[in-house]
Order: structure tokens, then sequence, then C-alpha cells
């Protein structure tokens, strides 16, 4: 009974566009950080910092499924905001799956730069080098909620291409 409640919870929270992380109960295991093995339960938690977020997110990606569960996981840490634009889910797992962002979908290695964090904000380069071994660089942005379902969960904002000398805009 204890299992469904938290299941009803959690998905209520999911509907409003945050965490559930305030309804960890007592006993339940630490939020997942980059350092561990993505999981399909992994949610947004004031104890994850921008680079984790970032590296699960990416980390999700590389691992997305036939079911698109990377795609789900990576939906969870987009901010209210974000969603606003790019959701509901099924609108966001196309978005991902355009020529844009498809170089991050089961990638082979990802190549992160410096996080650079400035009050509630904070913007990360990622590298995406796909199978074929072309190179894609996503500048990620977040910020740090302050919403009472989510309050200090960090979350995307947007993920964004960056030219490259290699790739003029006209190939974005």
């Amino acid at each position: 009974m204890k299992t469904r409640w938290v299941q009803l919870i959690i998905l209520v929270w999911l509907l409003a566009g945050c965490s559930p992380a305030v309804v960890q109960l007592p006993g339940d295991s630490a939020a997942t950080t980059a350092e561990e093995p993505v999981t399909a339960d992994v949610m947004p938690s004031p104890e994850l910092s921008p680079v984790d977020v970032v590296r699960i997110q990416v980390e999700a990606l590389k691992n997305n499924d036939p079911t698109d569960s990377g795609i789900e996981i990576t939906f969870r840490f987009a901010s209210p905001a974000n969603k606003q634009v790019t959701g509901p889910l099924s609108r966001f797992k196309q978005l991902v799956k355009n020529p844009t962002y498809r170089p991050m979908l089961n990638h082979k290695l990802a190549e992160f730069s410096t996080m650079h964090i400035s009050g509630d904000t904070a913007t990360q380069r990622v590298t995406i080098i796909e199978r074929n071994g072309q190179a894609t660089v996503y500048l990620f942005t977040l910020s740090q909620q302050d919403l009472p379902n989510c309050q200090g969960c960090w979350m995307t904002d947007s993920v964004m291409v960056v030219p490259t000398h290699k790739q003029g805009l006209n190939q974005i």
C-alpha cells in the first residue's frame, strides 16, 4: 500500500513538472548521482549538482532504448519553463530525434567541459562523439528552481548546438 501511495504522489509531482524528491520516505536511498549508474527511477533532487544533472541526461540519452526510456529520464530533468516549450513528452521525444539532437542518442562518447556556475544559473559544453566519429558540441544551460515542489533542484532550461570551426551555422 505504501508503494502505491508513493507512486501516486510521484505521478502527481511529475504531471506538475517538477521533482518528487521531497516525497522521499524514511529509509529510502539517497538520490542517484552521476558516479552511480543512471537508473530508470532517477529524479531531480536538491542533492544533485548541475554537473550531476548534465551527466545523468547525457548518460540516459547514450543508453536510450526502443521504449525511449533515456529520453523520458532526460525530460524529467527539463525545467518547468523548458517543458512549456518542448513538452509534452511525446513532442519532446520527436524533438530529441530530429537531426539537431539525434547525435546524442546512443552516442559513443561524451566529453564534458568545466561547469560554469553564476548564482542560480549554470552552463556546460558537452562534446558528443557519435559511433561514426562525428563530433557535435552542445551547450547545456541549467537553473536552480525555486518552485515549492522542486525547490533547490538544478534543471535544464536549454540545450543548444555550438557551431565549431568544422561546422558552420548553415549545417545546424
